[in-house]
């Protein structure tokens, strides 16, 4: 993937992202600042005992969340499938750059990556864009919250029995 109309076109699948079709010339640009990286099967794409300054965006392929527990057992957290456009690792658009699980390539996956300093960049020239991608983060953050709220609850019913 190396014409930046497909990356232009790539972006715009994700929610984050929504409000920029509107604005082709600042999705241009946004496409221009993220790299096209792969991974095989396996392999980490977010490995939360490494410093990563970068998001990503699954264009293609499967990824699973997960933690690592106190007695080393691999918990997955969620299953993340491509047609359903995740991205994961915002914590960077909010300077936080410590990952708080691995995710990793189920499958071959295609991904965008979007560094901290271009997104900064990229808001800085931009800033009228800024709040529609945040209020569409914390929209997504929000769902994110709840779904773990419904999954305790869940839980401790289960912990009832």
């Amino acid at each position: 993937m190396n014409d930046i109309q497909e990356i232009s076109n790539a972006l715009l699948r994700f929610s984050l992202f929504s409000d920029l079709k509107s604005d082709p010339q600042a999705t241009e640009e946004l496409a221009r600042l993220v790299e096209y990286v792969t991974y095989k099967s396996r392999d980490f794409i977010i490995d939360e005992k490494q410093h990563d300054d970068r998001m990503f965006f699954l264009l293609s392929g499967h990824a699973i969340v997960n933690k690592v527990n106190e007695q080393g057992q691999i918990i997955t957290i969620a299953k993340l499938d491509a047609s359903q456009n995740p991205f994961f690792g915002e914590s960077i658009l909010f300077g936080k750059f410590k990952k708080s699980a691995n995710v990793t390539a189920h499958t071959q996956c295609e991904c965008l990556a979007l560094s901290a300093i271009n997104f900064e960049t990229f808001m800085k020239k931009h800033p009228g864009v800024a709040a529609s991608v945040f209020r569409n983060i914390g929209s997504v953050l929000f769902d994110r919250l709840a779904k773990a709220d419904q999954d305790v609850f869940i839980a401790s019913l289960l912990l009832k029995r």
